[in-house]
């Protein structure tokens, strides 16, 4: 049998502490053969239940109820409701499963690890699936609002004076199914399948606005987008954005000059050379192993 011990300082009950976050050490101990390996998870527990309170937050998803609905259609009580839902499924991405068809396999012994998140057992595969695939736009927004209140009281990026807007921009393939906008373009990890480019903006590393294109969208049609959004959730003005060497083009730098933002962005160093800039060799500083430094004193 699995024994979880919280060990603190005050001579409160556990409860008490639990719910006025006194805790100050937290010890965790197994007695018996059939241990988790999951051993530190009661610490996130902790942390998304009592101090986040995710639960009480996700409860203004509304997945699992249809709007204006006349005439509704009695159906059987769901056995998870969509707040016990979503932090199952946070608990699962922080359990480190990346695919949700491994829930059947790797949790379903793990009851003592899901009544540390509410749940009497973790849900299947199947019933995560449907879930997801109830979403619609206005769930979709739901949750952004979720993230917006989170990074407002706990965040660093809604407190910045100076604010530095890292815009940054993957690739997202997909496995199987065809989907909106999901088509073949710039895919350097997996060439010739359909993707998504994923841009997010990031302020103190912590995402504040991202968006899904089209697989074969360039990274320069995403800058205008993100920095109209951050604009719209952050108070204070964006003073540097820092921009990868994509991003690179007259029209952008004429639409970064107009908007008087400071620019902090990579460039090809063949593109430098063009430029023939005087540059003397007993004036570059070695970084590390790989890495020379050249400042050319030009004007940012």
């Amino acid at each position: 049998m699995q024994v979880f011990h919280i060990v603190t300082e005050n001579t409160f009950s556990e409860e008490v502490i639990m719910r006025s976050l006194h805790i100050k050490d937290i010890l965790i101990q197994f007695e018996g053969n059939d241990l988790s390996k999951y051993g530190l998870f009661p610490l996130f527990a902790w942390y998304l239940m009592d101090y986040v309170e995710l639960p009480q937050r996700f409860k203004s998803l509304t997945v699992k109820r249809k709007r204006n609905n006349l005439n509704p259609v009695k159906r059987r009580a769901p056995q998870f409701t969509e707040s016990q839902l979503a932090i199952g499924i946070v608990s699962i991405i922080l359990l480190g499963i990346k695919r949700l068809r491994k829930i059947n396999r790797v949790l379903k012994t793990e009851s003592q690890v899901a009544q540390l998140i509410g749940l009497q057992r973790f849900f299947d595969q199947a019933t995560a699936h449907r879930f997801l695939n109830e979403f619609q736009l206005w769930h979709i927004r739901q949750l952004e609002n979720v993230a917006d209140e989170l990074a407002k009281t706990f965040g660093e990026a809604f407190r910045q004076d100076i604010v530095v807007l890292d815009i940054d921009s993957t690739t997202h393939s997909l496995e199987s199914r065809k989907r909106q906008k999901a088509v073949v373009g710039y895919n350097k990890k997996n060439p010739g399948k359909p993707c998504y480019q994923w841009s997010v903006g990031f302020i103190r590393g912590e995402a504040v606005t991202h968006k899904l294109y089209a697989g074969n969208t360039t990274c320069k049609n995403h800058l205008k987008d993100t920095l109209e959004m951050v604009t719209e959730k952050i108070p204070q003005p964006v003073s540097i954005v820092r921009l990868d060497g994509g991003y690179l083009s007259a029209e952008l730098l004429d639409f970064i000059a107009e908007k008087n933002l400071s620019v902090i962005m990579g460039a090809r160093y063949d593109w430098v050379m063009a430029q023939k800039p005087e540059i003397d060799p007993q004036k570059w500083i070695r970084h590390d192993e790989k890495t020379q430094i050249y400042d050319l004193k030009w004007p940012g």
